[in-house]
């Protein structure tokens, strides 16, 4: 914690995460599958432990 590791890894989550909704919407995926994956993403990204 005091060296920063956790607040690096939740900006670069929060980035990649924005870079692959982009993507996402860009595919125009059927609607079901990409809420799937988003809140897949979500689950992945933003868990606390």
């Amino acid at each position: 914690e005091p060296a920063g590791g956790r607040d690096w890894a939740q900006v670069a989550a929060a980035d990649r995460m924005a870079r692959a909704m982009h993507h996402l919407s860009r595919a125009v995926p059927e609607p079901g599958a990409a809420g799937d994956l988003l809140a897949l993403a979500e689950f992945v990204t933003r868990r606390s432990s």
